[in-house]
């Protein structure tokens, strides 16, 4: 009997002595961990925030470069009939668009969906105005219609998506 209590005598500092050995070795092991893992972290952000921001302008200017007053003096030509009109105009959205489709990866859902609404509606806009004149009716004609409908409305699509990506870009900022 005296043996055992004199096994737990002897166990009970040296297993106390191994838990503290255990703590100030494995302690600094953890602060390491902790701040590799707060580096990496703001390296990531280092690397990030700038190709995001890029992202950001570049929906911006491609929002910008569809809507139909900035796009239709850089695409149309006088002799353009109301087809070439719509065929060029679609044809720059698409382009725009597919130049641009990987900056989805650097926005939020809700922005990038609502950066497709904008292409979609005023590729809308273009096929329902072109369905106001004949295919052979001057490029101008089908201008004036795009360009009349497009102002009339309160709010574009394209605004809407402006606003948005301004949001989250001062969220962005803010954090």
């Amino acid at each position: 009997m005296h043996t055992w209590i004199d096994i737990v005598i002897f166990l009970i500092p040296s297993t106390a002595a191994a838990l503290i050995a255990y703590w100030i070795i494995n302690r600094p092991v953890r602060i390491e961990k902790v701040k590799t893992q707060l580096n990496r972290e703001e390296q990531l952000v280092k690397t990030l925030t700038p190709v995001r921001l890029a992202a950001y302008e570049r929906l911006i200017l491609f929002l910008e470069r569809i809507t139909p007053t900035q796009m239709l003096p850089r695409e149309m030509h006088n002799d353009m009939t109301a087809l070439d009109l719509q065929i060029t105009l679609l044809k720059c959205i698409r382009n725009e668009f597919e130049h641009n489709v990987s900056q989805q990866l650097y926005v939020g859902k809700a922005v990038w969906e609502e950066i497709i609404a904008a292409k979609e509606s005023i590729t809308e806009l273009i096929t329902v105005s072109a369905t106001k004149v004949s295919l052979n009716d001057s490029g101008i004609k089908l201008a004036q219609i795009i360009v009349a409908t497009y102002s009339s409305a309160n709010t574009t699509a394209c605004e809407a998506a402006k606003e948005l990506l301004g949001e989250e870009l001062r969220r962005l900022i803010n954090e």
